[in-house]
C-alpha cells in the first residue's frame, strides 16, 4: 500500500492531523468543496488532485470512494461525491466520461462551479491540452479568487507555455492563498518563472521562501544553485549544490557537472577532477563529463589526455556538429588527396588553431581551410599555400563547388591532437599571421602623431558573453587605475562591441584620453594592422589576445585565478604565443593584485625605454 493511501486511510479514521479535522478547517483549506464530512472531502481532494501538492492516484481514490459508500450506504449517491467520481474516471484514463460527468455537474447548484472548472482543467491537462486547461483555470480562479490550487495549476500551465511574466503574478496569488508545503510549491514555481526571465535576485528570494517552509527541498536547493551560477556567484552556487548532495547522493548529473566546473573555476583542480571522474565512473558514456575533464586536462597542460577527449565536444553538445560526407582524417600524410579543415568555435579559437596550419601544410599540402569571413584576408596573406574559403558555416557542401573534392575532413580544433602533444611541440614563432605592411605603416604614422612620442598601449577590459563567465573575465573601470595612471603612455581602445559608455567612464574617471577607432575594430584585417603598430596590448581574455599573439606582438594578459583552458592553470606565458605574458589573479576575484603587478612592470617599461619617434619600443614577453 503506497504512502498516500496509508495517510488517507488514517485520515478516514480521523487519527491524522495531515488533513483538516473540523468542518471549519476543511472549508478554510478547500473553500470550493462543501460536504457532510470535511475529513472525507479533504482526503478525497488529496487523492483527486484538488488539493495542491497531491500525488493523485486513481486506485487510491477508488478505494476511498468505495470505502465511504460501504460505510454510508444512505449517502452513496451524495452529489458532493460526484466530482470525485469524475476525478476517478480521469485518473483511470476515461477522459470522455469524466468530462461528461463534469458537464452534468455544471447545472448542479450544490456543487461549487470553481471546483468543477478545476476538474475540467485537470482533464484537459491529462489530454495535454494546455490552452483549454488555462481557460478553465482562469474561470475557476475568477469564480473563487481564494482557490489556491487553481492559481497553482494556472501558474504551472503558464510556465509550460513560456508565459513567465503572467506566471509571476499568478503564483504570487497562489502563495497568498496556500499554506505549508503547497505554499512552498508556489514559491518554488515562482522562482522558476523569475529564473526563466533572468531575474536572478527575485528568483533567489522565491527559492529562499520555499526553503524556509521546506528546508530539505532538494529541488529548490538545486534551482537556487542554478540561479547563483547564472549570476556568476559561484561560491553560493556550490554551497547550494553541496547541501543538495548531502541530502541525497542521487542529484542529477548536470548538478555534479556544475559542481566540478565551479571547483575548477575556484582553483580546486583536484576537487574538480574527482567530481568529473566520479561522474564517468557512474556514467561511462557521459560525454559532457568527458568534455569537462578534457578541458581540465588542457588547462593543466596534460596535452595527450586533453586532446584525446577534445573531439567529444560535438557529442556533448558544446559545439554544433556539421556532418560532412568525407572520412575523418587520422593524421596520415596526404600526398595527392585533398583535406578539408572546418572552422571551429569562436574567432579566437580559429586564430589559435591556425597555428597548426604550417605543420599541416607539410603533411597535407592539398588542403582547403574554411574560415570566418573576418579572417579571410588575414589568413590568405599568412598562408599562401592553402585554399582559403570564408563561409557562414553552412551544413551543405555547396560552398565547395569549384574546389577539388575532399577525401578527408577534420575540424580545426582537432588539429592539435596531431601537432601539439607536448610543450616542445608549441613553436617559438615570431608570428604566424601577417598584417598588411602598408596599413601597419599607416597606423604607425597616425599613432605617432596622436601619442606625441609616448609608448602606445592597446587595452581591452571586458571579455566573454552571457553564459561564458563575462563577469569573471572583465575588469571594472576603477580597477584599471594602477594601469591607466602609469606615466609616459598613450592608450588605444581595442574593446569590441558596444563599449561607448564604458569608454567614456574610463576616460572621465582616470582623466585620460583613449583613442577609439570603432570601424577598425569591426574590420579584423585592419585591427591586425593597428595591433602591429602598437607597442603593447594589455587585455583580459578575449580574441584580441589571440590576434596579437598570433601576429607575434607583445601581449600582456590579465586572467582570472582559474581562466579558460586556453590560458593555462599556472603558467606565466601562453604556450601558443611566445610574445605573451600572463598576469593572473592570486585568488578568485582579486583583480587589484593582478592590475598592480602589471602596473609595476609598465612603470619599469617607461623608465627603461625611450620611444623611437619613427617606431615604438619593442616590449618583450618577459619585459
Amino acid at each position: 500500500m503506497n504512502r498516500l493511501l496509508q495517510q488517507l486511510r488514517r485520515a478516514f479514521g480521523k487519527t491524522s492531523s495531515a488533513v483538516p479535522s473540523t468542518k471549519e478547517d476543511a472549508e478554510s483549506s478547500h473553500p470550493s468543496l462543501r460536504g457532510p464530512d470535511p475529513v472525507t472531502l479533504a482526503a478525497l481532494a488529496s487523492a483527486s488532485g484538488h488539493a495542491p501538492g497531491s500525488d493523485a492516484n486513481g486506485t487510491v481514490l477508488d478505494d476511498l470512494l468505495s470505502d465511504w459508500r460501504k460505510q454510508h450506504p444512505d449517502e452513496a449517491d451524495d452529489r458532493h461525491l460526484r466530482l470525485f467520481d469524475a476525478a476517478s474516471l480521469r485518473l483511470r484514463g476515461e477522459l470522455d466520461e469524466a468530462h461528461r460527468r463534469c458537464d452534468l455537474l455544471m447545472s448542479d447548484p450544490d456543487v461549487a462551479p470553481a471546483a468543477v472548472q478545476l476538474e475540467l482543467a485537470l482533464i484537459a491537462l491529462a489530454r495535454h491540452d494546455l490552452s483549454t486547461a488555462m481557460d478553465a483555470l482562469n474561470v475557476a480562479v475568477t469564480l473563487d479568487p481564494d482557490l489556491g490550487v487553481g492559481w497553482l495549476k494556472l501558474g504551472e500551465v503558464q510556465i509550460r507555455l513560456d508565459q513567465f511574466q503572467d506566471a509571476e503574478t499568478t503564483l504570487q496569488e497562489a502563495a497568498r492563498c496556500l499554506v505549508g508545503e503547497p505554499q512552498a510549491d508556489a514559491w518554488y514555481l515562482l522562482g522558476e518563472a523569475h529564473r526563466m526571465r533572468r531575474r536572478y535576485a527575485e528568483a533567489s528570494a522565491a527559492y529562499e521562501a520555499s526553503l524556509a517552509i521546506q528546508p530539505t527541498r532538494r529541488q529548490a536547493l538545486i534551482a537556487r544553485g542554478h540561479v547563483h551560477l547564472m549570476a556568476e556567484e559561484e561560491g553560493q552556487a556550490l554551497a547550494c549544490y553541496e547541501e543538495a548532495l548531502r541530502l541525497s547522493p542521487q542529484v542529477p548529473p548536470d548538478v555534479k557537472l556544475n559542481m566540478g566546473s565551479i571547483r575548477q573555476n575556484l582553483g580546486d583542480f583536484d576537487g574538480a577532477r574527482a567530481m568529473f571522474e566520479r561522474l564517468l565512473t557512474e556514467r561511462p558514456g557521459d560525454h559532457a563529463a568527458r568534455w569537462y575533464l578534457s578541458q581540465l586536462d588542457l588547462l593543466q597542460g596534460r596535452w595527450v589526455a586533453g586532446w584525446a577527449n577534445y573531439s567529444v565536444r560535438f557529442r556533448a553538445g558544446a559545439v554544433p556538429y556539421r556532418p560532412m560526407p568525407y572520412a575523418n582524417w587520422d593524421g596520415r600524410p596526404l600526398a595527392n588527396e585533398t583535406l578539408l579543415v572546418l572552422a571551429d568555435q569562436g574567432l579566437g579559437d580559429e586564430i589559435m588553431f591556425a597555428s597548426c596550419l604550417p605543420d599541416l601544410q607539410a603533411r597535407a599540402p592539398k588542403t582547403i581551410v574554411e574560415c570566418e569571413p573576418r579572417l579571410l584576408a588575414l589568413f590568405k596573406r599568412s598562408f599562401p599555400g592553402l585554399h582559403l574559403i570564408a563561409t557562414e558555416r553552412e551544413k551543405s557542401t555547396d560552398w565547395l563547388i569549384g574546389c577539388p573534392t575532399p577525401t578527408w575532413q577534420i575540424s580545426a580544433g582537432d588539429l592539435p591532437r596531431f601537432f601539439r602533444q607536448s610543450d616542445a611541440d608549441f613553436p617559438r614563432h615570431e608570428g604566424y599571421l601577417k598584417a598588411d605592411p602598408a596599413r601597419v605603416e599607416h597606423w604607425r604614422q597616425r599613432l605617432r602623431a596622436s601619442s606625441q612620442g609616448r609608448s602606445v598601449i592597446g587595452i581591452s577590459w571586458r571579455g566573454g558573453l552571457v553564459g561564458t563567465r563575462t563577469q569573471a573575465r572583465s575588469i571594472s573601470v576603477n580597477e584599471w587605475r594602477p594601469i591607466l595612471s602609469c606615466p609616459g603612455l598613450h592608450f588605444v581602445n581595442l574593446q569590441y562591441g558596444d563599449c561607448g559608455a564604458e569608454l567614456a567612464e574610463l576616460q572621465a574617471t582616470h582623466g585620460i584620453t583613449i583613442d577609439h577607432h570603432p570601424d577598425v575594430i569591426a574590420d579584423y584585417d585592419e585591427t591586425a594592422a593597428l595591433v602591429c603598430a602598437l607597442d603593447l596590448v594589455v587585455s583580459v581574455c578575449t580574441s584580441i589576445i589571440h590576434l596579437t599573439g598570433a601576429l607575434g606582438r607583445p601581449v600582456w594578459v590579465l586572467t582570472p585565478h582559474s581562466p579558460g583552458w586556453r590560458y593555462t592553470a599556472d603558467r606565466t606565458q601562453l604556450p601558443w604565443y611566445p610574445s605573451s605574458r600572463i598576469f593572473r589573479q592570486p585568488r578568485a576575484g582579486d583583480w587589484g593584485s593582478a592590475c598592480h603587478e602589471l602596473s609595476v612592470e609598465l612603470h619599469a617599461l617607461t623608465r627603461s625605454v625611450s620611444p623611437d619617434l619613427d617606431k615604438g619600443p619593442e616590449v618583450g614577453a618577459q619585459s
